[in-house]
């Protein structure tokens, strides 16, 4: 028997024996270079300073049967859990630190010298919990660009943001021109749309982003190297929110022209993943605009991001509520804007944000990218006091500081200040802030800065009307007002005083978009009444004095029994046309407006002076506001500081100092609608408005039900009887 092969079939054996061995060689070093890991991103935003969960406007006694329902001790708890259960992790702020409560307010008050020596409370505790990066938020720029260097000399993580530009020392080029009155640059104009001529020609003020190399451990326990691109944006309108601070002094670029110039550049400086990181909400950004203060649904089309932890519309992201139904390319459920991870996690520390990747690399940890990623929100710990101790003890002695800034006393009041009603009754939280502004106008008038024959309004809103959750109100409950009753009857201390002189149909087209927004059109039993996602500081109350009997000279009213002038979606947003515009009917739901006993629907043409703030003033796009003319603005003061010296006066103009300060309800505007017909709203579940409406308001009564306004749970429902 022969018991050897052929020479042609051994060959053929070999070839296919070697060919089978190559193959299973390639598939060997494909899967050695194969390596995956997974990376666990998380985001604090819109902390506005609230460490402690301790509420400054309530009494020690107060705080102690009931702590404030967020505060970053309350969030390190989870910062702490969510880093325990992953290998890989960073954390990030998105912005809006240093201002907006109480303990922001004790630390400003002490001023750039304090924190040249001294770190503020609000890195003390970030130090000590291990941030990654910062972005600087709109509130960041309240105080100047002095105070936040001062400040975020502190931080012991880079701060980071790159759509604001250095403009002092920048004269005019062939590319460039600068308006020499209100320091801006025309882009368009100037570079005829070459945006890359600008980021070329100007210096970025702060560092635009950062590449952080971090050493993460892979499936396979080895530790490799990934390049983390991260990058900040703020608010564009910064230029106009806190123009004494910055003009002429910085530039700010569009969100998204910025990240189309910067990305790639992250990109081959050799960022492997890269996470943006920008102070903008989501609302309305599908209008898809230039120079957006909410951007970050433009940002998420951006080649090259691969993930967005956001903030500054105080929302949460992802969501079952309906605040964004209907956006192009938004699954707000899962967390993904056109397919992108992202995280908006609320305000003052209310949620965590996290986002996880996994990322692969296919050249042995050379490079990596993601593969794969879920976003998703971490609500605080039902237990009010399961809280980071050591976040409480380093910011013990501001907090100390702080109730003592927030104790001193202006004088004594005998009845209740709240906001929470200021929708549907005029109310004196509202009051005594136009009452501050209006007695202001009138000086400038006495002083020859504004023309005296012209009619003195003004106009001011509820700052404090349930955003912020169901606790969320302007609550003076004491028998006195203190230096805290001030902030909390106007919270934003960086809003500066402006005089509009606009005409009398100006004013009722002012009035009639407001209320389009605030209010829906009611009709039946048991209709809701309140747009609530409509933000309360937006729902502007207009006041005109007293005359010498006591009376208000301005009053007006509000028929909501009429469909709106504008038109608005279903949570009270403005409805634009295909040009941009807002869409107008002849509807009117205001009516009855008298000054002094005269209609002063007689006369559209009469010319007014309305005293308002710095913000409102520069909302050129808003009906009314857009034809008029800024007769005058004071940065030297802010907005809250006509409150506070018109209180103070107020007091020192008693006989006794032990006396009762006194403000009588001007009831300037009233509620028109279906005749006996009652209709449902929402406010707070505190007792205090239960006990207010009931001792206080005839037309208004608390229910037992609750519903939830978008993300925020638990708000009590009220009913209000038309005549």
């Amino acid at each position: 028997m022969d018991n050897h092969f052929p020479l042609n079939k051994l060959l053929l054996a070999s070839a296919i024996t070697v060919s089978l061995t190559a193959c299973w060689d390639n598939s060997s070093n494909n899967s050695y270079n194969e390596l995956e890991m997974e990376l666990r991103l998380m985001e604090t935003t819109d902390l506005h300073s609230n460490m402690k969960p301790y509420n400054y406007f309530a009494s020690p006694k107060d705080n102690a049967l009931s702590p404030q329902d967020y505060g970053l001790a309350r969030t390190a708890v989870l910062i702490k859990e969510a880093r325990a259960e992953a290998l890989n992790s960073m954390l990030f702020d998105n912005g809006d630190l240093i201002q907006g409560s109480p303990m922001g307010d004790y630390v400003a008050n002490l001023g750039v010298a304090y924190l040249e020596r001294n770190v503020h409370p609000v890195y003390k505790a970030m130090n000590y919990l291990g941030y990654d990066v910062g972005n600087i938020g709109n509130h960041e720029f309240n105080y100047g660009l002095d105070y936040l260097a001062a400040a975020t000399s502190g931080a012991n993580f880079p701060y980071i943001n790159a759509n604001v530009y250095q403009f002092e020392g920048k004269q005019p080029t062939n590319n460039v021109a600068v308006d020499e009155e209100t320091c801006a640059v025309d882009i368009d104009k100037h570079f005829a749309g070459n945006y890359a001529a600008f980021f070329e020609q100007f210096e970025p003020y702060f560092t635009p982003y950062e590449i952080l190399e971090r050493d993460f451990t892979a499936t396979d326990g080895g530790t490799y190297t990934v390049k983390v691109g991260v990058i900040g944006f703020t608010p564009p309108n910064i230029l106009n929110w806190d123009k004494r601070y910055l003009e002429c002094k910085v530039m700010l670029a569009d969100i998204k022209m910025t990240a189309e110039h910067y990305v790639p550049k992250m990109k081959a400086e050799g960022a492997d993943i890269i996470v943006a990181i920008p102070h903008s909400g989501l609302s309305g950004g599908d209008r898809d605009e230039d120079f957006m203060d909410n951007a970050s649904w433009q940002l998420a089309q951006v080649d090259g991001i691969d993930a967005l932890m956001f903030g500054h519309d105080h929302n949460n992201f992802p969501t079952t509520s309906n605040t964004y139904d209907g956006m192009e390319g938004v699954d707000a459920p899962n967390g993904k804007i056109f397919g992108k991870p992202a995280v908006m996690p609320g305000f003052w520390g209310n949620h965590l944000g996290v986002i996880d990747l996994t990322l692969r690399s296919s050249d042995r940890g050379e490079t990596w990218a993601v593969k794969s990623s879920s976003a998703s929100l971490r609500s605080l710990k039902e237990d009010p006091y399961l809280q980071d101790e050591m976040v409480n003890y380093l910011v013990s002695s501001d907090h100390e500081g702080t109730m003592d800034f927030m104790a001193e006393e202006i004088g004594n009041i005998d009845e209740p200040i709240n906001s929470y009603f200021s929708a549907v009754e005029s109310d004196i939280s509202v009051q005594i802030v136009n009452e501050a502004q209006y007695s202001q106008g009138l000086s400038w008038q006495d002083d020859g800065v504004l023309d005296s024959s012209i009619t003195m309004l003004s106009v001011s809103a509820p700052f404090k009307g349930g955003r912020g959750g169901r606790e969320d109100y302007t609550n003076i409950d004491g028998d006195a007002l203190t230096r805290a009753s001030v902030a909390d009857l106007y919270v934003f201390d960086n809003n500066t005083p402006a005089v509009l002189e606009l005409t009398v149909a100006d004013l009722i087209e002012w009035m009639e978009v407001i209320v389009a927004q605030q209010y829906q059109t009611v009709a039946e039993e048991g209709d809701r009444l309140l747009h609530q996602q409509f933000r309360s500081y937006n729902f502007d109350v207009f006041f005109g004095g007293f005359d010498t009997d006591g009376e208000s000279l301005l009053t007006y009213s509000i028929d909501v029994s009429q469909a709106p002038r504008y038109q608005v979606n279903e949570i009270g947003e403005l409805v634009y046309d295909a040009n941009g515009n807002l869409i107008q009917t002849d509807s009117r739901r205001i009516s009855n407006i008298m000054y002094a006993g005269e209609a002063l629907e007689n006369d559209l043409t009469k010319k007014l002076y309305v005293v308002t703030n710095n913000y409102r003033a520069s909302q050129s796009w808003m009906p009314g506001v857009a034809n008029a003319r800024i007769a005058h603005e004071d940065e030297v003061d802010s907005n809250r500081d006509l409150v506070n010296n018109y209180l103070n006066a107020k007091s020192d103009d008693l006989a006794d100092p032990n006396d009762i300060l006194e403000f009588p309800n001007a009831h300037n505007f009233t509620l028109v609608g279906p005749s006996g017909v009652t209709v449902e709203f929402l406010s707070s579940h505190l007792e205090a408005a239960e006990s207010f409406a009931n001792t206080y308001l005839p037309r208004v009564t608390p229910t037992e039900e609750f519903d939830n306004v978008a993300d925020n749970e638990g708000f009590r429902v009220f009913t209000y009887t038309f005549d």
